[in-house]
């Protein structure tokens, strides 16, 4: 769905009935709230960011939009592979009791203890959606597919519920609630869309 069909459903179902859901500029800002958090839990948008390594340098700085790296290969250039296959191998992430492990010690950061020089690396990331600001909501190239509909909309309705002053406990409460439901229907339902690269090809994009 469009973003502004997302934010007409929020302004006259969930927030309706308080004052957050007559200003659209909250609701956006909401909105943002709820899409990075799904998106996040869901992985639903995924990047590669390619990594060759600089000598003497151990830590890499990861692209702006990384929500968490899910997987990094390497690829092995001393191994003579398959015609038309490369030879990737994955490397372990955060794993202390093994020496090829690479680490994220702090956000946006890639930490790779044993650098050989001039190896390149391929990181996948869960990404941000797009930031929506009330000037790009009509313009910005951006779709939420229908099944993860319902838990945007139960996740902005719970931290607008949480930003007012109050006691809207009940209402926080059934909110996140309804927001863990509707992401274990999406689960249960098999909507979830696992799209991580197992195979990485360097060469298709220049990489050589």
């Amino acid at each position: 769905m469009r973003i502004r069909e997302i934010i007409d459903i929020l302004m006259n179902t969930e927030l309706e009935q308080i004052n957050i859901g007559e200003d659209e500029k909250r609701v956006i800002s909401i909105l943002n709230l709820a899409l990075i958090e799904v998106y996040g839990k869901f992985n639903i948008l995924q990047e590669e960011q390619i990594i060759t390594i600089v000598p003497g340098q151990t830590r890499y700085h990861l692209q702006d939009n990384s929500q968490r790296v899910l997987q990094v290969y390497w690829r092995n250039l001393n191994i003579n592979s398959t015609p038309g296959e490369d030879a990737f191998v994955e490397v372990p992430l955060n794993d202390i009791n093994c020496d090829e492990s690479v680490f994220t010690p702090q956000p946006y950061v890639l930490h790779i203890p044993n650098p050989e020089n001039g190896r390149i690396y391929s990181v996948m990331h869960s990404v941000t959606p797009p930031y929506l600001t009330p000037a790009n909501i009509d313009t910005v190239d951006f779709i939420v597919p229908p099944q993860y509909l319902e838990p945007v909309l139960h996740y902005a309705a719970y931290r607008a519920y949480k930003s007012m002053n109050g006691d809207n406990k009940t209402e926080i409460s059934s909110h996140l609630q309804l927001y863990v439901q509707s992401c274990d229907e999406v689960y249960r339902k098999g909507m979830v869309n696992y799209s991580v690269l197992t195979n990485t090809k360097l060469e298709d994009r220049g990489f050589k």
